[in-house]
Order: structure tokens, then sequence, then C-alpha cells
């Protein structure tokens, strides 16, 4: 029995070391450039210890990218639930710092998918991932008699807007903390939300 609880622990071990190999490739290098061979060398092992694995290397950027947006999703989540026991502009900013912060731990995940070589279709998942939690929480049921496409164009704003700084301090962060980033947001991207 021991051994079985072994297994499952060095696949996970090995799953994260051609993690690691690809992103330490993909930091530099466009996706349909990296080669299975490049991430082996890499990581330390043989092709066919890869394909036990993977399918191929866009499904390594495939399954890091579904688990960052699951963990975006998390986030945003409790932070929103919190504005609904207080819908303050400090606890709006509070919340901001914490979705900010956990940007700042994915910094090296996040600085890759949204910027120049990252894959495109990132920014618009993470987008549609947090547009649900946006319109329940930060809108709220009433849309100021807004058509569904004017609420779409006002989350699309203020979520790229948000993405934008966010992923522009993450380039350079000093002079500014999380919550005073978190403010910034707060009075540029959401202050002024149609409720």
């Amino acid at each position: 029995m021991r051994a079985m609880r072994k297994q499952p622990e060095k696949t996970a071990r090995t799953k994260a070391e051609f993690t690691q190999a690809f992103w330490s490739l993909y930091a530099t290098t466009p996706v349909d450039r990296i080669t299975v061979a490049q991430i082996c060398a890499k990581a330390g092992y043989h092709r066919g210890t890869f394909y036990l694995h993977f399918h191929d290397v866009y499904q390594v950027l495939e399954e890091v990218e579904a688990h960052l947006l699951a963990d975006v999703s998390l986030c945003v989540e409790r932070c929103m639930k919190q504005l609904t026991q207080d819908a303050s502009k400090l606890a709006r900013i509070a919340a901001l710092k914490d979705v900010v912060l956990f940007y700042e731990r994915n910094k090296d995940y996040l600085m890759v998918l949204l910027g120049p070589q990252g894959d495109p279709g990132f920014s618009l998942r993470l987008k549609d991932t947090c547009k649900p939690l946006w319109r329940r929480y930060v809108i709220g049921p009433e849309t100021s008699g807004r058509s569904e496409q004017e609420i779409d164009l006002i989350l699309e704003f203020t979520l790229a807007g948000s993405l934008a700084m966010i992923s522009r301090w993450l380039q350079n962060p000093q002079g500014i903390s999380a919550f005073e980033l978190g403010h910034l947001v707060y009075d540029t991207a959401i202050q002024n939300i149609p409720r």
C-alpha cells in the first residue's frame, strides 16, 4: 500500500518538473517553437516519460492555464463574496488588494501569459472567468436600465483596464503597494460602474 501512495506523488513531481521545464522555455520562446525534446532535456527525462503525462507541448500550457484560471476564479469569488457583507469603498479596495496579491504570488506565470510571448486566448479566458463574478458582485442585480450588451461592454472595459493595470504593475511594482494598486483599480475601473 505504501508503494501505491508513492506513485501519485512521483507522478505529480514528474509532471511538475515537466511544467517547470516548459515554463523556463516559454518565458523566452513562443509556444510554437518549443519542442518536446527541449522540455525533456531541461527536465532530465526521456520523451516516453513526457508522453505518459502529456499529449504534446500545448497540453502542458493548457493544463497550467486551466489550473491558474480555476485559482483566479476561487480567489475573485472569495473576495467578492466578502463584499456582500460590506460593500463600502474600503472593503472593495481590500478585496481588490487580495486579488492583486494573488496575481503577485502567480507573477511568474501571469507575466508570461499576459505578456507579448503569451497566449492571446488566455487573456480572453481570464476576462470570461471574471465577468460573471464582477457581474454578480460589482455591478449587482440592478443595472440602471442597461441592456445586456451594454453591461457586457462595461464589464469588458473595466476588466481589460484592471488586468492591464495589474500586468503593468507586476512588471515594475516599486513605489506602489498592492493595497495602493487596489485603490487605484477601484478609483479608475470600479467606482463609476453603474449599479
